[in-house]
């Protein structure tokens, strides 16, 4: 089966992370968040793969060459500028020719149970389209979506005034679809931004009294929109990912006299000193951390070093980073971010 990901986005809300790298390739538990995608839908059924690049995406390109060292084919299409979602899937059109796709944005990462979900779903049911959804407690940032009894959307009421839904649905950003929408796609209008919005073409789908599936999202969703989005996938994954909230990966060390305290996730070739480790830590790999460090809700991103006197709270740090004697504190929304090349705090 053909997939379509859209990863040719600026990611300017993730700045400074999308500084020196696009979004798609913004570490997610010591890898690019692009990865869970690929990863997800290959082992779904997904076994050829369109990416959709732009900025930076020769940095994607390098990454993920033709696909074989992940286990499937990968192909690049070029889009020029910001024009829409819709209009980034129209470049694909060729690609997909006369099959069934599925289609993620980018930067939408969600447990790889939803990915198997997606498709089985696809050949059980066989409706025109299926759109995954995620609960919120008000989806007035992004689609209200309302289904009926059996699932099937009814309609979609986009950035909705607050407090104004009755239901919890969002548009989640993963699909399955027929190449019939790109027919669909041709005819709509651009938008007021001057884009050709993918949204618009569901509902044109709706109008044409189609079968639009809703389907929602398993165990975890995340649009990864800001850094503090990356601090809280971190833990999330984690979390979903080992029962006791602690994931240390082969070669790590840690010292006996460490205080882990969960979600924590420390990669590979990690050197922990006797330190307070948690909440909220992830730990990209070969990071050193010294004796009597404290981090708390931290995020580094690899080849980091975490010197002696260090307290980090709210912090994501860059790879090749060496801090000694650093007191940084950011806040929940808006998280220090440590640039490299290497910066030291006294």
């Amino acid at each position: 089966m053909k997939g379509v990901i859209l990863a040719a986005g600026k990611g300017t809300r993730m700045l400074p992370l999308t500084e020196r790298r696009p979004k798609p390739l913004v570490p997610v538990l010591a890898r690019p968040m692009l990865d869970e995608i690929v990863v997800g839908a290959r082992d779904a059924g997904v076994d050829h793969i369109a990416l959709v690049i732009d900025y930076m995406g020769e940095m994607i390109q390098e990454r993920y060459g033709d696909g074989s060292a992940f286990g499937l084919r990968i192909e690049y299409i070029w889009q020029a500028g910001a024009r829409g979602t819709g209009a980034a899937t129209l470049l694909a059109a060729d690609f997909v020719r006369d099959e069934p796709f599925f289609l993620s944005w980018g930067d939408i990462i969600v447990a790889p149970e939803t990915y198997a979900n997606v498709l089985r779903v696809w050949r059980e049911e066989q409706p025109h389209a299926i759109l995954s959804l995620n609960w919120v407690e008000d989806p007035w940032e992004g689609a209200a979506v309302y289904v009926d009894c059996a699932g099937y959307i009814e309609r979609i009421i986009e950035k909705p005034p607050r407090g104004s839904s009755t239901t919890n649905y969002n548009n989640a950003g993963i699909f399955m679809l027929g190449p019939d929408v790109f027919d669909v796609l041709r005819q709509c209008p651009v938008s007021p931004r001057g884009e050709v919005e993918f949204p618009d073409a569901v509902k044109a789908m709706m109008a044409q009294q189609r079968r639009i599936r809703g389907l929602e999202v398993i165990g975890y969703w995340s649009d990864v929109a800001r850094p503090s989005a990356v601090l809280d996938l971190n833990s999330t994954i984690t979390r979903y990912r080992a029962e006791d909230g602690i994931i240390v990966e082969a070669g790590a060390a840690v010292d006996p006299g460490a205080t882990l305290t969960a979600p924590v996730f420390i990669g590979r070739d990690c050197r922990v000193g006797a330190a307070m480790i948690g909440p909220e830590v992830s730990l990209g790999p070969n990071t050193t951390v010294a004796d009597g460090v404290t981090l708390r809700r931290v995020g580094t991103f690899g080849d980091c070093t975490i010197g002696a006197g260090c307290k980090l709270q709210e912090v994501v740090v860059e790879e090749g980073v060496a801090l000694t004697g650093a007191t940084i504190a950011g806040t929940a929304e808006t998280p220090e971010a440590i640039p490299t090349p290497a910066a030291t705090a006294c």
